[in-house]
């Protein structure tokens, strides 16, 4: 399953020219950034920064069609990007699902950091420290929870569009079935390494810049080609 993924760019009939589209797309959104840091306070600067997250969208519906392909038919090859307004309205699905997902874990985050600091360490005793330990734990374990649980509703909704969004009771079938573990698993390892590169890719130059874009690229579509088969797997 994991070696599947990583091969499924270069699978023959697969459509290699949606990487170059998404390879634009992240180097759309970093030298529109990087103009609009460099313009900033200008006003001109505001035209840059409302076009950089228009690729980084399209960039997020197209991780969201290759999850859905791989929902539909397990075999089938890499899609093609298909139309821009397509993956635009993909994305904005994506941001809006992830968004109300991640409200939980941020909100329990926020609250924990914002105790915490509230704290004068030179008065730290037994039990503020108990409080700030346990408080820190159970955000951890929330937000491991959410994060397990939400490619797998992501999943579900492409498959079935009348899935409720709020009801991971609904896919313990799922969430419980060792497949969809490993690939949860190695999809957040891939993730987390395009994650790390990404950043290369916004405020690097030259020669590194653009191999940051490409494993960047490479790396979020083996995520989400992982997540549709450990979601296939496990239904």
């Amino acid at each position: 399953m994991v070696a599947e993924a990583f091969l499924y760019p270069f699978r023959d009939e697969a459509d290699r020219s949606a990487l170059a589209v998404l390879f634009a797309c992240g180097l759309g959104t970093a030298i529109a950034g990087q103009l609009a840091v460099a313009l900033y306070p200008a006003t001109p600067w505001l035209v840059p920064a409302l076009v950089t997250p228009l690729p980084l969208v399209a960039w997020a519906g197209y991780c969201r069609h290759v999850v859905a392909a791989t929902v539909a038919d397990r075999d089938a090859p890499l899609p093609s990007f298909g139309s821009v307004r397509d993956r635009l309205r993909d994305g904005l699905v994506l941001l809006a699902v992830t968004l109300a997902y991640l409200a939980v874990p941020a909100g329990a985050l926020l609250v924990t950091v914002q105790g915490a600091t509230r704290i004068d360490p030179a008065t730290i005793t037994l039990e503020t420290g108990t409080v700030v330990l346990l408080g820190s734990t159970l955000t951890m374990f929330v937000a491991l929870a959410v994060g397990y649980v939400y490619p797998a509703v992501v999943a579900r909704r492409l498959d079935r569009e009348d899935a409720p969004l709020f009801h991971p009771g609904g896919l313990l079938y799922v969430i419980r079935n060792p497949s969809y573990l490993v690939a949860w698993a190695a999809a957040m390892v891939v993730a987390f390494v395009g994650f790390g590169v990404s950043g290369q890719l916004f405020g690097g130059r030259g020669v590194p810049g653009l191999l940051a874009g490409l494993v960047a690229v490479y790396a979020s579509v083996v995520a989400a080609r992982l997540v549709g088969i450990g979601y296939v797997r496990s239904r």
